[in-house]
């Protein structure tokens, strides 16, 4: 696919009018959505919110489907949404060119993460109080923002006047925040055939990564957990026993100390923030025994570990179980006996930033902020990796852009800048919509 050809002056203006023309009905559609409790786990109110979502696109003129996983697969594709149902919405707008014309796919997650300590907000967590020009409440970036802008930029280019030639379609999804090789949001969308690779000329996630940036990838996670098994003794006889706690604060000690320093040397300047740029290698949880007066004989860790694109998971396990090797031949740790298993693993994942879909929103970010926009890598894993890796053929036109910051992301008092980043997110959308489907 070409470049497609710029919009006139005329038409630039007037859709960035519609933009600040509708920025208090997308404010007030936002304020909804966060009301709704969506937290996940273990997934509340899905349904709810679907069809808030569902109802607003229907007004809009859409075709709306709602997508229900079977209540059979919930224990492998939610494990962790006690039995909840998991409801998807997708919206299909007819553009004037028929099957001639080109068809963009924009995506958002509904799901939010749990609020953590509610005494640390000073806002309501679900409130959408607005206070100095910012909307509070858990979503508001990560990522109900997205969703309302993503709406209401495609009602900025009507506004404007102008019929676009293209289909879009548009999808609030669950269960990105547990994530999972396969879900009950994304995955299940492209596993089931909801997500038409022969159709989809480009899909567009309107995630939080700065208004000025666009994403045209993310680092690679293993979610693993590594048991050690040993053999129960008395307390007060530990020499009888081996000791799994032993063997698992040894192995932290050995990979921190060994691969810490290989990791920390290879970075990708494009991850956003800074501190994201290295690989890593993250334990995060620890468990071992039953009672205090026994040798344990199993313990279990698990761990986080980030890649940078050029590191495959191929290799980050080979790295691990180096490790693990390492100790065994290590006298006193010669009885070393593990079990390994993965929750979640997806490679890194990169597209090309010279691609038409990229284009135009970088040329919108330009026109909108005066800035030259940002080519990012997100520190994080998120729904791109279906479209891409998961989809036959792929379709590696998919992209992240969205308003917000992604330092609001699972915060507490968590908001967006309704003016400089909400207004900004339709602006730039609706500009790069317009240009990428072409309008008449």
């Amino acid at each position: 696919m070409s470049l497609p050809e710029n919009l006139t002056d005329a038409q630039v203006s007037a859709v960035r009018r519609a933009a600040a023309e509708l920025l208090p009905q997308c404010q007030e559609f936002l304020a909804s959505l966060i009301k709704i409790d969506t937290t996940n786990p273990p997934g509340r109110n899905y349904l709810e919110c679907a069809h808030l979502i569902g109802d607003t696109l229907s007004s809009l003129g859409y075709t709306v489907e709602y997508v229900d996983v079977p209540t059979e697969q919930l224990p492998t594709l939610a494990p962790t949404g006690a039995g909840l149902p998991r409801t998807n919405v997708i919206g299909r707008l007819a553009g004037s060119a028929g099957m001639a014309g080109s068809t963009l796919h924009l995506n958002g997650h509904f799901d939010v993460v749990p609020v953590g300590v509610e005494a640390n907000w000073t806002h309501p967590p679900f409130g959408a109080e607005v206070h100095n020009g910012r909307m509070y409440g858990r979503g508001a970036s990560d990522m109900k923002g997205g969703i309302a802008a993503q709406i209401f930029a495609v009602e900025a280019v009507k506004k404007a006047g102008l019929a676009l030639k293209g289909d879009v379609e548009q999808s609030g999804v669950v269960d990105e925040e547990t994530t999972g090789n396969h879900n009950a949001g994304m995955g299940f969308l492209i596993d089931n055939g909801y997500i038409n690779a022969s159709k989809i000329d480009a899909i567009v996630i309107t995630e939080p990564l700065n208004t000025t940036n666009v994403c045209c990838g993310h680092r690679g996670t293993i979610w693993g957990t590594l048991t050690f098994h040993g053999r129960l003794s008395h307390g007060s006889m530990p020499s009888l026993g081996v000791n799994a706690l032993h063997h698992a604060c040894a192995f932290i000690q050995l990979a921190t100390t060994t691969l810490g320093p290989q990791l920390a040397k290879r970075t990708d300047t494009s991850v956003i923030p800074s501190e994201a740029r290295a690989a890593s290698l993250a334990f995060t949880m620890l468990s071992s025994g039953t009672n205090i007066n026994s040798v344990p004989d199993v313990a279990r860790v698990s761990f986080d570990r980030r890649l940078v694109p050029g590191e495959t998971l191929a290799g980050a396990r080979e790295e691990i179980f180096g490790v693990l090797k390492t100790l065994k031949s290590t006298p006193g740790y010669e009885a070393l006996n593990w079990s390994y298993d993965e929750d979640y693993a997806t490679e890194a994942t990169w597209v090309a930033p010279d691609q038409p879909i990229s284009r135009v929103f970088r040329d919108a970010i330009k026109t909108v902020t005066g800035q030259e926009a940002g080519i990012v890598t997100s520190p994080g894993s998120d729904d791109q990796r279906f479209p891409v890796h998961s989809l036959q053929p792929p379709i590696e036109a998919t992209i992240i852009y969205g308003p917000g910051c992604i330092s609001q992301a699972h915060i507490a008092d968590e908001s967006i800048d309704l003016e400089n980043e909400l207004k900004v997110g339709i602006e730039v959308m609706a500009l790069a919509i317009a240009r990428f489907l072409g309008v008449e």
